[in-house]
């Protein structure tokens, strides 16, 4: 702890508050001045001395382990919460996946030494990784399929046939010099291009959507094959150094995919959790 922080505990502990009160209270209390001087001096005296005391540097210490031990378990106990939201919101079928893939992390974690395996973090970050990716994709599923790109292109097509007879209706009235005509074409015809806009911008937003589908999926296959992998690797091996080289060049890409679900808009889940949360809970989420 350094010097700055030592005063900073000091001035927040109750040992400050008694100093203040047996100091500069008594001092105040005495009505005269030679008393209240004293007061002063020994309240700065207090200030030089006391938060360099072993005693008091033992007693922030505890205190501070305490309040980082109580942060934990809240962070924890804030994760633990949101895995499970993340988990209902699954079809019975994506809990059947993830079930499955649970039970994969769990064997390898409790072969590899437990929540205390340096592996565990990675392999907790890995089935996080993997339930938002599950989440992800039955939520693109569900809209690709109410938005389909083949009924936009129709109605694209559509769209632009009608921009097209109407501009040859707005020249048309144009030659015949009927003003009212072109002008009310004109305004008719500038309504339909921004729907035709429109009708491709949406369908851009569905091809990526249907895009973002396909590598989602392609994701949830690798991660899973990766995990039964690094499974049957320990049974075989059974070589820490191994499982962790495994493991290694397993999240190397895994890495890239958190960054790639950060980025999607159909992805609402935390993404930068750190490994000592996932690392202290169960991979397995309660029904």
């Amino acid at each position: 702890m350094t010097a700055p922080q030592q005063f900073a505990a000091f001035f927040r502990s109750p040992h400050h508050a008694w100093l203040a009160l047996l100091t500069l209270g008594i001092g105040l209390a005495s009505a005269n001045v030679p008393g209240m001087i004293a007061a002063g001096a020994a309240y700065a005296l207090g200030w030089i001395f006391l938060p360099d005391l072993r005693w008091f540097r033992r007693w922030a210490e505890r205190r501070d382990e305490a309040s980082d031990v109580a942060a934990s378990a809240a962070s924890m106990a804030k994760f633990d919460e949101e895995r499970a939201k993340v988990y209902r919101q699954l079809s019975s079928a994506g809990k059947k996946a993830y079930d499955e893939l649970a039970r994969a992390v769990e064997d390898v974690r409790a072969s590899s030494g437990g929540g205390e395996s340096p592996h565990a973090g990675r392999l907790g970050q890995l089935a996080w990784t993997y339930l938002r990716l599950l989440l992800t994709r039955e939520t693109l599923d569900r809209f690709c399929e109410k938005e389909q790109s083949s009924a936009i292109e129709q109605e694209i097509a559509e769209a632009k046939a009608e921009v097209e007879a109407l501009e040859v209706r707005a020249r048309t009235a144009l030659d015949r010099g009927d003003a009212a005509e072109a002008g009310g074409t004109e305004r008719l015809l500038q309504s339909k291009r921004s729907r035709l806009s429109g009708l491709e911008r949406h369908l851009e937003h569905v091809r990526k959507a249907e895009s973002d589908l396909a590598l989602t999926g392609a994701e949830i296959e690798r991660l899973f094959d990766a995990v039964r992998l690094i499974q049957a690797d320990l049974v075989t091996r059974r070589d820490p150094d191994d499982l962790g080289t495994e493991i290694d060049r397993t999240t190397a890409h895994f890495h890239r995919t958190r960054d790639w679900l950060r980025g999607l808009e159909f992805d609402q889940t935390s993404p930068d959790i750190p490994d000592e949360l996932t690392a202290g809970i169960p991979v397995r989420i309660e029904r």
